[in-house]
């Protein structure tokens, strides 16, 4: 991971949709964007400002995820997430996490990402797969989702 990751900011607009919103064992809770696709965006927002900064022959695994469901947002409304580079110790990246409904925020957090060789990824995946006695996956490709086409 280059050093001047620390400041790199990524944000993306994103739509609630039908899909979105809170659902647990099939069945509707609250008609509003749900705390797990939150989280996920956030994931999406923290992986795209640090993946800029990643070395050839180098990815990122998520570590840690923390965030506070502040606010509703409604099926068809506009959500900014923004992710900001905090802090870069070795191979551990962490980002704080805020996400908008128009100027309210409506979550707040923090994501940490850990900067591995895509060699010492691929024999993890591998492993767990071993473990539980199930066969291994194709071969894992280590995409990078910034400026890349899907394989």
């Amino acid at each position: 991971m280059r050093s001047e990751v620390v400041g790199s900011v990524a944000e993306l607009t994103v739509r609630v949709t039908p899909e979105m919103v809170a659902m647990l064992d099939g069945w509707l809770v609250h008609p509003v964007c749900s705390t797990f696709w939150l989280a996920y965006y956030a994931e999406v927002a923290a992986r795209r400002a640090i993946e800029p900064f990643l070395e050839d022959g180098e990815n990122a695994v998520g570590a840690e995820l923390s965030l506070r469901h502040e606010g509703m947002a409604p099926v068809g409304s506009s959500l900014r997430v923004r992710a900001v580079v905090t802090e870069s110790k070795g191979n551990r990246v962490e980002c704080a996490v805020e996400i908008f409904l128009g100027k309210r925020r409506i979550a707040v957090g923090r994501q940490l990402q850990v900067a591995l060789p895509h060699e010492v990824i691929r024999r993890r995946v591998r492993d767990a797969y071993t473990e539980q006695g199930l066969p291994p996956p194709r071969e894992h490709p280590n995409v990078r989702i910034t400026g890349s086409e899907p394989p």
